[in-house]
Parts: structure tokens; C-alpha cells; sequence
């Protein structure tokens, strides 16, 4: 934050309205004086996240997420606190001035973001000159208007090795950064190519509206080399939590209250200029969870608009699961043998394919269609699976009961046989959530403290929270708790933070809302801390002789643990130094000194009448 003005960063907050801001990502419903949604960041099926607008900030009740504006900001778009700032006031018209200097991390991220704006403008620029003409002609005849592919943003890459990479070297970009962003390849030999070469370039958006990747497809008949190539993972972009034109269509989602899901670019470009602005695209890869909860931020119902083939129906069965997993209404549009949608448009017309989504069969319905005249058990015994894959699904025990027993009737199934599979699957997919989490777990870094500290560690965090939230709820207790405790004496970052902002307002007799406070930490574990007090704990006014314990209480608790870990640190030394046969009398005078001191501490040493 020091590198943009404070009074810029507040002039942002003041512009940036939050129920505006949070319904660009969330729908959100009025309840009361407050609105309610999904929350963007943990799957549920009831609406636990909550917006207040005299607040100012949001909180969830499911995950203990909460911040005001900018901490929505940076945990839904995966930025960090100066990049949320610039994402809000460009939002909001207000100029920000570029920074002089970054800290490594978001130099690094922002380097990667104007790589992909760097590249997005060159290929734009390519596609519009006469190198372009093959690939306008491409699109002509594919009957896209220019209005279209402007829209899109599409490019093209020249032929060259080394185009895109002369032009960004040209401009002082470097080609190590080019190459993170996942525009250029390495050479065994040494330097770098053009990872896109002689293509149509699709630029992938995140929610932002920044460019963060790219999808190319080929224009010439070399069988050789794949029809598209996409970018790599990068820092900025992960595959699996992104959908090809949701940026565009999450407010005509919203609006409509149901998406369309299609397999690519084109089909995506084409449902849009026919008016389907409500449409995304997995862009060819297996829907995953992260698109899946991503989708249903916006709306809890999607129709599947794969290709007639036989490969886009075992897509869209693959993708169905996922989205009902996480309490989507799935429902499979079907189109005419040999048709995908970019083609079906074209020969059949806009209203003829708003027919085929208003008559999108349920997924269930659309599963078992076929089953009683499929001929062959290995046939029948792979619907009756995907039909049991669907319904082991369903998170809702009522209507996962009411599923069951519809459609064994309706197939004439041996219901306690279906049940049986459906507890099989579920018990499978338990175990594989709960071995994909020890497997996250035992990647995660971890600090590894000291001796004696990691126990200190783990006690001093709860009487630390109880400290700040008594700050918190009474400002008239800061005074007293400071005249004991320094910002130095708290071992856990956060509390850390919010007491340090709390007695700087205390030294310089400023006196903040709780409600306020919040605004002031870009940090998420303080700021979700101050959010859940502020809004779901009593505030007092006064400080009266029970606050006073309060405080004293936990003074003393902590110089009890302080203390306690002396003692065993130096219980330890001791035994070394005897089991060596060194003097250890020096140590057992101090372990003596602070034993006794230990028994001394009172909370009634820390209240002054």
C-alpha cells in the first residue's frame, strides 16, 4: 500500500459501493437491511455470505470469510491489495498512478499481466493488417462480423519464430518474463521461440477483465501439429477455475438465471452475436470442481449444448456430475446428428436453437431415456452406472431419496439394489475428497518453530484473540491493555496487526467505529477476524470493572505461558548440561526465580482500583 496514496485508497473505498461491487460476482438477494448469497469462496447450497451495506463490508457464516471491498476483491480475483485497488478504481474512473516500486511478488504478477495485454494488443494488431488476411478470411467465412471478433478481442500470431518475441523485447520486456506468462517456449540450445505461430488467437479473460492467457487455432493443414494450442499454467492462470467467456456473461447469467455451457471458442462467439449472451465454454478441458462452483455463483441451473458426436455427449455426462455435485439443475440440450452449436446456428437459426434450450431434457431424464431399449449387458450395465454416478451426486439427502426412488420405478430397478450402489460410490468419493485433503495437507509449508515456542504457539492464540476482540468491542480498554502488553509482546501475526493499528489510534486519541476498522487491514486473516466481531458480537460502551477482568484475566494467562515455556526451555537445558557433566546451577537459580514468579501471577496484579 505504500506505493499508492492513502487518500487515494480511501478516495476508492468511498466509490466503491460494496453490494455494487459483490453482485458483479455473486447474486445477491435483500433480506432485512442486508443481502445474502453464495459464498464465492467455499461451496454451500444455502446462502450463508452476506453483504452490509451500512457496514461496508461482508462476512460469511459458512467459512468465517469477511473484509470490506478490496479484501472481496483480492480473495475473489486472486490479487493482491495494491492490484484490488487499481481493479476498483479503474472501476470507478479514478486515476491511479503507476508504481515506482513493487514488492517481488506483485512486481512479478503485474509483469505477467502487462506480458498478456502486451501480447493480446500485438495480436489484435497482426490480425487487422495484411499479414492477417488469412485468418480475417477464416472468420469471414465462418460468417463472424467484425463487430464479433472485436468484441472477443481475437488476434492472430504471425508464422514467424520470433515475432511476438522481437516486438515485447522491443517495447522492454523480457523474455524470461515472457516466457512465465507462457508467450514464449526455451530452446534446449539457448534463447527463446513464438509459442503461437501462424494461429487464430482467442485471449482468455479472468474475472477482471484482464487478459491472463490464450487459446490458438490453427490456420493451415499440417496435420502435424494440434488443431489448438493453449497456454500453460502460470501464476495467473490456472485452467481449472477459469471458463472461456464468463468475464462477458456472468451479468446476462444473472439476468437469465441459467448458463449455457458449449465445448470452445467459436461456439461461444457464435450463441453470443445470436443474442445467447449467457453462454461459456470449458474450452475443451473436463469441467472441473473449482469452474463448477464457480458457475454457481451466478445461477443453480445450466443446460450442456455439447457436439452431437459421440465424443460431446460422453462430455457433457463427464461435466453433468460435477455441476450436480455442487447443486446445479442440469439439463442436455440435444442438437441434430453431425451439428455442434457454431453450426447448428448457422443452418437452422437463432429460434430454432432457443426451442432445443427451452426443451433441454433434466440430466436424470436424458440419462435413462435409452436404457430400457438398449440391447447388450455391457451396454445397459454403463447407463445404469452413469445413471448411479448422477444420483450418488446429489448432495440433498431428501432429494437424493426422492430421485432413488423415482427412477427405479420408472426403470423398473430393484430399488435397495440401486441404494446400495449409490452408498458404494458416495463412501468411495468420501475417502477420495479425504485423501486429496491429507495429500494438500502434507504439501502445505508449515513454519517450524523452536522448541518450547510451538506449544506457546498454539496456547497464547486464544487468549491473543480474546485480547483484540475486547479492544475491539470497548476502545477504553486499549489504554489499559498497552500500559501492560507491547505490539511486540503479540506472537501471532494478525493480532499483531489489528492491536498495532488499535493502539496507534489509542497514542493519537483517534477514536473509530468498529465498523471502520476493518477497512484498514488488507491482510485476510485480519480482516475476516475484525469482520466476525464486528458483526456478530456485543459492543460496549464504557469500561466498567468486568472489562477490566476480562483484560487482567488474559494478561495474566499469558505471562503464565511466557513464563511456562522459560521454565521448559530451561528444564531441557538443564538436563543436557548434567547429562554432560557441565554446571548447571546458573540455570536451576533462574528455573527457581521463575517458577516462583509463575506463582505470583494474579489477575487481580494487573487491575488498579
Amino acid at each position: 500500500m505504500a506505493f499508492i496514496p492513502e487518500h487515494l485508497v480511501e478516495e476508492v473505498r468511498q466509490a466503491s459501493e460494496i453490494v455494487d461491487v459483490v453482485s458483479e460476482y455473486v447474486t445477491l438477494k435483500k433480506r432485512g437491511q442486508n443481502y445474502f448469497g453464495l459464498c464465492p469462496f467455499h461451496a454451500e447450497k444455502t446462502g450463508s455470505f452476506s453483504v452490509h451495506p451500512d457496514k461496508q463490508i461482508f462476512h460469511c457464516f459458512g467459512c468465517g470469510a469477511g473484509g470490506n471491498v478490496f479484501t472481496f476483491i483480492m480473495k475473489e480475483t486472486g490479487v493482491s491489495f495494491p492490484e484490488a485497488v487499481r481493479i476498483l478504481a479503474k472501476r470507478a474512473g479514478i486515476a491511479i498512478p503507476e508504481p515506482d516500486e513493487l514488492d517481488g511478488g506483485s512486481q512479478e504478477r503485474e509483469a505477467l499481466f502487462y506480458a498478456c495485454e502486451l501480447a493480446a494488443d500485438f495480436f489484435v494488431q497482426r490480425l487487422w493488417s495484411p499479414e492477417g488476411e488469412k485468418a480475417r478470411a477464416y472468420l469471414e467465412q465462418r460468417e463472424f462480423r467484425e463487430k464479433d471478433i472485436r468484441d472477443f478481442g481475437l488476434g492472430y500470431a504471425p508464422a514467424e519464430w520470433s515475432a511476438l518475441h522481437d516486438y515485447a523485447l522491443s517495447k522492454g520486456m523480457k523474455a524470461d518474463v515472457l516466457q512465465k506468462a507462457g508467450l514464449l517456449n526455451k530452446r534446449d540450445s539457448g534463447g527463446f521461440y513464438d509459442r503461437f505461430r501462424d494461429r487464430l488467437m482467442f485471449p482468455i479473460y479472468n474475472l477482471s477483465g484482464k487478459v491472463i492467457a490464450f487459446g490458438g487455432r490453427k490456420l493451415n493443414g499440417d496435420d502435424s501439429v494440434p488443431k489448438y494450442v493453449n497456454s500453460p499454467e502460470t501464476d495467473i492462470y490456472h485452467k481449472s477455475n477459469v471458463l472461456y467467456g464468463l468475464f462477458q456473461a456472468r451479468d446476462h447469467i444473472r439476468d437469465a438465471k441459467v448458463a449455457v455451457f458449449v465445448e470452445g471458442y467459436t461456439d461461444v462467439m457464435r450463441l453470443v452475436s445470436e443474442g445467447f449472451r449467457n453462454t461459456v465454454a470449458t474450452s475443451g478441458t473436463a469441467l472441473t470442481e473449482l469452474q463448477a462452483r464457480l458457475i454457481r455463483r451466478y445461477t443453480d441451473r445450466v443446460v450442456m449444448l455439447y457436439d452431437s458426436d459421440t465424443a460431446g455427449a460422453a462430455a457433457t455426462m463427464r461435466g453433468a456430475d460435477v455441476l450436480v455435485e455442487q447443486g446445479v439443475d442440469v439439463r442436455v440440450g440435444e442438437l441434430e446428428e453431425g451439428e455442434d452449436p457454431d453450426s447448428f446456428l448457422r443452418k437452422y437459426g437463432a429460434d430454432a436453437l432457443q426451442q432445443r434450450l427451452a426443451y433441454a431434457l433434466p440430466l436424470l431424464d436424458y440419462k435413462t431415456r435409452s436404457l430400457p431399449h438398449l440391447r447388450g449387458k455391457e451396454a445397459y450395465a454403463e447407463k445404469l452406472h452413469s445413471l448411479i454416478a448422477t444420483l450418488s451426486r446429489i448432495q440433498d439427502g431428501v432429494e437424493r431419496q426422492e430421485k432413488i426412488h423415482f427412477y427405479a420405478e420408472k426403470m423398473k430397478i430393484d430399488e435397495e439394489m440401486l441404494w446400495d450402489e449409490v452408498r458404494r460410490l458416495r463412501k468411495l468419493q468420501r475417502s477420495r475428497r479425504a485423501g486429496e485433503q491429507r495429500r494438500r495437507d502434507a504439501g502445505a509449508t508449515s513454519i517450524m518453530l523452536p522448541a518450547g515456542k510451538s506449544s506457546y504457539a498454539d496456547k497464547s492464540r486464544v487468549v491473543e484473540e480474546e485480547l483484540v476482540r475486547i479492544m475491539i468491542q470497548n476502545h477504553e480498554t486499549v489504554a489499559f491493555i498497552r500500559s501492560f502488553m507491547q505490539v511486540t509482546d503479540f506472537y501471532h501475526d494478525s493480532y499483531r496487526m489489528i492491536a498495532s493499528l488499535l493502539y496507534e489510534l489509542d497514542e493519537n486519541n483517534v477514536r473509530l467505529e468498529p465498523e471502520d476498522l476493518i477497512h484498514y487491514f488488507a491482510d485476510q486473516e485480519a480482516g475476516e477476524f475484525v469482520s466476525k466481531v464486528v458483526l456478530h458480537e456485543p459492543r460496549f460502551e464504557g469500561i466498567t470493572q468486568d472489562d477490566y477482568r476480562r483484560a487482567a484475566d488474559c494478561l495474566a494467562k499469558l505471562q503464565r505461558l511466557m513464563l511456562e515455556t522459560r521454565i521448559d526451555e530451561l528444564r531441557e537445558q538443564i538436563r543436557d548440561r548434567e547429562k554432560s557433566g557441565g554446571d548447571s546451577s546458573e540455570l536451576a537459580t533462574e528455573l527457581y526465580e521463575l517458577t516462583m514468579q509463575r506463582k505470583q501471577i494474579k489477575a487481580e496484579n494487573f487491575i488498579v482500583e
